[in-house]
């Protein structure tokens, strides 16, 4: 007597191999907001004035509210800090072990070179400075990734570097 065994059919997961528009998107909005968070703890830990205790509730209760908010962001983001400590951010996390910065690693992402291996810092730097580039024609270096096969934008392309999911 011989008895058969049947296995059942493996279901085959569904996912993509590359990160999409929509994931990249909230991995960005999740790191621009701990940027700017940390980024106002060393401003406010820097400062020795009062003029960066100036309160929200101040602002909304004078009627010129729209010339004070662009006091507070020309404050804020034309201080030689905050361009040091985003480049920082962005290159040292992807050059890092976990290959992605607190946005992308929460969401699965990890950037690679083209082989998957591990980006250098040199390279990291490319991809940053590459990303400027891609945002100065309106944005449009970060479209491409809509239109490429492997879902890779201008300063990925410059620095060949892709963004998988795992």
């Amino acid at each position: 007597m011989q008895a058969t065994f049947i296995l059942p059919t493996p279901t085959i997961k569904s996912t993509t191999l590359y990160g999409g528009l929509t994931a990249r998107l909230i991995a960005a909005l999740v790191d621009t907001t701990l940027l700017v968070f940390s980024y106002s703890f060393v401003l406010y830990g820097l400062s020795d004035t009062s003029q960066q205790l100036y309160s929200w509730e101040n602002m909304f209760r004078d009627g010129d509210m729209l010339n004070q908010l662009l006091a507070v962001s020309k404050m804020v983001f034309y201080n030689p800090y905050f361009p040091v400590l985003h480049w920082l951010y962005f290159t040292v996390l992807h050059s890092s072990q976990k290959q992605a910065t607190i946005g992308k690693f929460t969401l699965g992402l990890r950037v690679t070179d083209l082989r998957g291996r591990r980006i250098s810092f040199a390279r990291a730097n490319l991809r940053y400075f590459g990303m400027l580039l891609s945002v100065v024609p309106i944005c449009l270096g970060f479209l491409l990734l809509l239109s490429t096969r492997r879902s890779q934008t201008l300063h990925d392309y410059l620095s060949r570097t892709v963004v998988v999911a795992d």
